[in-house]
């Protein structure tokens, strides 16, 4: 897989362009707090998917402005559908997109990916609406590093009709709690269990937090519908071939200090950009990934902080913690860490059976 050179815009130091790296690829409830922010999560990254990030791209092609539009009767729903990175606002930190059709058609996940996202999704058969069956594709933006600011173009099949009749005669969902409907930028809204979302289109929907969704339908009502991320990031998303492809930008970010746990990420200081692409083939799921330092120096810090981290993941994966990592390998590229791994496919269903058994506490 050749990796896209950057091209990025921002005033500030841009990152370094990325290798080439060849991953293997082939074509394609409000309860606790926490559970709360799982819903939200969940409906971002499937109905708003999966993974997080993980999460690539099924390619829309093309790189200019756009359409354009005086309001929002001026947009039909083949320009909305068309192009669902040109719905996302500017100045994200990190962007994904999710080729949701090949977790769920894969042979080893999609059975308990499907599962999982059905729990974790608010709305289901009471508004004709599957993650498994209707879901396919995801691109999600972040544009935050404190607290949650999300939007999410998630692309499929939706029933608006089904959905507003839920909110009028106040139906609870499968999750139990109750579509509210409000207006917005001429747009009918929806909340259900603190999750926001809007349907653009039958193909097209709208989710996140309710910034991050008001940010993106003001795009649209103004006529302001292009591309507006960052251009480095927009190619690294739509890498072909890829089931999940991610891109941040970090270089106006401070993350010294930052930590898991006990666990010190200083590795990331003087981290510039993450790009990571990931693809299902032997021997499960393939992931490559760069990250761009300001300096060389920084970079072999970092590459030493991820070996170092990778020994307590193996460690962590002794006890099912965590997925075992094969084939892995990081290597510095003056100012960029490169690293390649994979995980089996007896890891990647022990992974979904945790985060079910977790999401289920």
């Amino acid at each position: 897989m050749t990796r896209p050179a950057s091209t990025p815009v921002r005033r500030r130091t841009p990152p370094a362009p990325a290798s080439s790296f060849d991953p293997a690829p082939r074509a394609p409830r409000a309860r606790a707090p926490r559970a709360r922010a799982l819903r939200v999560a969940g409906a971002v990254l499937v109905a708003s998917l999966a993974c997080t990030a993980a999460a690539a791209p099924a390619g829309c092609g093309g790189g200019g402005d756009g359409v354009q539009a005086k309001a929002p009767s001026d947009l039909g729903a083949d320009q909305i559908d068309a192009d669902p990175i040109a719905l996302l606002p500017g100045s994200a930190i990190a962007v994904a997109n999710v080729d949701a059709r090949a977790y769920y058609a894969n042979g080893s996940l999609g059975g308990q990916l499907g599962k999982l996202t059905e729990r974790l999704v608010p709305i289901g058969d009471e508004a004709d609406f599957r993650p498994s069956r209707d879901v396919e594709r995801i691109v999600v933006a972040s544009y935050s590093t404190q607290g949650l600011d999300v939007a999410a173009v998630v692309q499929g099949h939706f029933s608006a009709d089904k959905i507003g009749e839920l909110a009028r005669k106040h139906t609870p969902t499968r999750g139990g709690g109750l579509v509210v409907e409000s207006q917005y930028a001429g747009r009918a809204l929806y909340t259900v269990d603190n999750v926001g979302f809007t349907i653009l289109t039958g193909k097209t929907a709208l989710a996140g937090t309710e910034a991050g969704i008001r940010r993106a339908l003001d795009r649209i009502r103004d006529g302001r519908v292009r591309r507006s991320i960052t251009p480095w990031m927009i190619e690294t998303i739509e890498t072909s071939g890829a089931a999940t492809a991610v891109a941040a930008d970090l270089g106006g970010q401070s993350l010294a200090g930052s930590a898991v746990g006990a666990v010190s990420l200083d590795f990331l200081n003087g981290l510039k950009a993450v790009r990571v692409v990931g693809n299902f083939h032997d021997p499960g799921m393939n992931v490559a990934g760069s990250l761009t330092y300001a300096t060389d120096a920084q970079a072999q810090d970092g590459a030493d902080g991820l070996r170092h981290l990778s020994q307590v993941a193996g460690a962590l994966a002794v006890f099912g913690v965590v997925p075992r990592l094969r084939n892995l390998d990081i290597q510095v590229v003056k100012g960029n860490v490169e690293a390649k791994a994979a995980v089996d496919d007896k890891a990647l269903r022990a992974l979904a059976d945790a985060a079910a058994s977790y999401i289920g506490q």
